[in-house]
């Protein structure tokens, strides 16, 4: 007999490319994983998988099927929904972002979330965004936000929504600065460097902008959280380039600046990265309500 669950297994391995990443998804073991599509071929009388290639290639039939059952899950999930049925199950969606989100519009976004979205179920990852586009990737996240600029994220076919340019600043305790003036970028190398490390995608971003402006920085410090870049500029152990607003906004009374370049530092984009799959409606409602939510200028605390 042809199961829903049969076709959820079904259409996470196309989508994931392998058993081994369907089975984490899904959190079943391989042999789970197997046993399901083994079964849906034999209701369906169809070889779905090519069996000769190492990944999970489809067969024409397969791709048939892959199209229908997608319509089909999509038209469970509607069911389920109808009237708000009180019995319908929660939705768990996994999200990750970065500590920048989670300082600044993550917690609203939450909260708007359970009075909006009362039947979802969030399950939050706050990582470096390396870290969550390859977790994306492995199929260990439904939705992250991230800066495009990570490799891994450019690469991938799954859909993604321009959410907000994030301005960039050089900042620095005021007795750190001579002139208001805004200063050449070779001029920051007389600074003591607080940066980030080498899997920051940010870090990356910001170098090879740098390095494209003859510039090469190396830091005397390295920290991956917003926290502790605030903690050591505040105290006088450097500057460093972070997002502008933010970073001014959580520095709240300590004495921080700006100081401007010539040219102005670059901004990144941050997109919010989603699955195209079965659970596509309800993934589209949480990406519009981070559209919403996300200011990515105001900590949350302040």
């Amino acid at each position: 007999m042809l199961t829903i669950k049969q076709l959820e297994t079904f259409v996470q391995v196309v989508e994931l490319g392998t058993f081994e990443r369907a089975a984490k998804h899904l959190y079943a073991t391989q042999s789970t994983i197997s046993k399901r599509i083994s079964e849906l071929e034999a209701a369906s009388g169809l070889q779905l998988f090519d069996r000769s290639k190492r990944t999970a290639r489809l067969t024409e039939d397969g791709e048939r099927l892959y199209g229908l059952a997608k319509d089909t899950l999509s038209n469970t999930d509607k069911i389920l929904r109808l009237k708000g049925d009180p019995e319908s199950p929660f939705h768990k969606i996994r999200i990750g972002v970065t500590d920048l989100a989670a300082l600044t519009w993550l917690p609203k976004f939450l909260q708007e979330c359970s009075y909006s979205q009362p039947r979802i179920k969030f399950e939050v990852t706050i990582e470096m965004s390396r870290t969550l586009a390859q977790m994306f990737v492995d199929g260990d996240l439904d939705l992250i936000v991230a800066p495009l600029e990570t490799n891994i994220l450019r690469d991938t076919k799954a859909q993604k929504i321009k959410l907000r340019e994030i301005e960039l600043a050089l900042v620095g305790q005021s007795s750190l600065v001579s002139s208001p003036k805004p200063i050449a970028l070779k001029e920051i190398e007389q600074y003591k460097i607080l940066g980030q490390g080498k899997q920051s995608t940010f870090a990356q971003f910001i170098n090879k902008w740098l390095f494209e402006h003859g510039v090469q920085l190396t830091p005397t410090m390295i920290a991956n959280n917003l926290l502790a870049h605030v903690g050591l500029i505040s105290a006088g152990h450097g500057v460093a380039i972070l997002p502008k607003r933010c970073l001014l906004n959580l520095a709240g009374s300590a004495d921080l600046v700006e100081i401007a370049t010539i040219p102005k530092l670059p901004s990144i984009e941050y997109y919010i990265f989603l699955r195209d799959e079965s659970r596509g409606n309800l993934l589209s409602k949480v990406a519009l309500e981070i559209q919403k939510n996300a200011d990515f200028t105001k900590p949350f605390f302040v």
